[in-house]
């Protein structure tokens, strides 16, 4: 009998242990949201006009070895059915540009958070967790209501809005409560593999981009020799496409033609 009560108090602190890393997952994924906003807010401009060019360096290749083509075939060069054919091929790094453009906007014009409300939301966002975590609580992905709930939690805790999540609790009380839910049945199925998988994103989180983007963030020095490589990658990609356009340039004079690009 006292063998029965050991295990059942190890599993629910193995149970707790496992909520906590959760909790722990949550939050690391949540400050690595925060460091790619600041890296784009820093750096965004810099990395979208590098990106920009790069665009420019590639679709300049793509002429030359269009006019290539043509002119080793004797063929004239049609400037309008070129234009169409690159521009076809260069639909996804448009797109591509747009949306770095994009996220470089929305990260200027993002608020910072009082560390006040980010403490209250944090508070918040757990006892939350506990109660509807879809790793805790199986009912929230099978529950339309809950499922929606989860989902504007997830959206409140991105902004650390802790009004909303304040909300959002009473909503789940009584969501919770007209299912009948007063507390949870705790599932000790697998513990040790559900432990070992969410130890593994920890880790993962902790050594990839973007949250590796807060050590440098934080160093002023390492922000300085970035920011100078970021330049000197602008300055390699302005030579490249000088030197692009003069290939262009010099190959097409041996045949007489003149082209001139449109630039989108």
């Amino acid at each position: 009998m006292n063998d029965l009560i050991v295990v059942k108090d190890d599993e629910k602190e193995r149970y707790k242990e496992y909520e906590e890393l959760l909790l722990r997952r949550d939050q690391l994924e949540r400050d690595a949201g925060s460091y790619l906003t600041i890296y784009t807010k820093e750096f965004g401009d810099m990395i979208t006009a590098n990106f920009e060019l790069k665009v420019e360096c590639i679709k300049k290749k793509k002429t030359i070895a269009y006019c290539r083509r043509r002119m080793n075939r004797d063929l004239p060069i049609d400037a309008h059915h070129m234009q169409e054919e690159i521009d076809q091929e260069m639909k996804l790094y448009y797109v591509q540009l747009q949306d770095m453009i994009k996220d470089a906007e929305a990260a200027k014009n993002s608020q910072s958070v009082g560390e006040y409300e980010a403490r209250l939301a944090k508070k918040i966002y757990r006892r939350l967790a506990k109660r509807l975590h879809p790793d805790i609580n199986r009912k929230t992905m099978k529950n339309e209501t809950l499922r929606e709930l989860w989902e504007r939690i997830r959206k409140a805790y991105d902004k650390y809005d802790a009004d909303e999540l304040a909300d959002l609790e009473a909503l789940v009380k009584k969501a919770l409560e007209e299912l009948g839910e007063k507390g949870f049945k705790i599932d000790f199925d697998n513990i040790e593999d559900r432990i070992e998988r969410i130890e593994r994103q920890i880790n993962d989180i902790l050594s990839t981009e973007p949250y590796t983007y807060g050590e440098l963030l934080e160093d002023k020095d390492r922000k300085k020799a970035h920011k100078s490589m970021l330049e000197e990658e602008h300055m390699d990609y302005e030579r490249y496409l000088e030197m692009l356009q003069k290939t262009l340039d010099d190959m097409l004079s041996e045949k007489g033609v003149k082209l001139i690009w449109k630039m989108n």
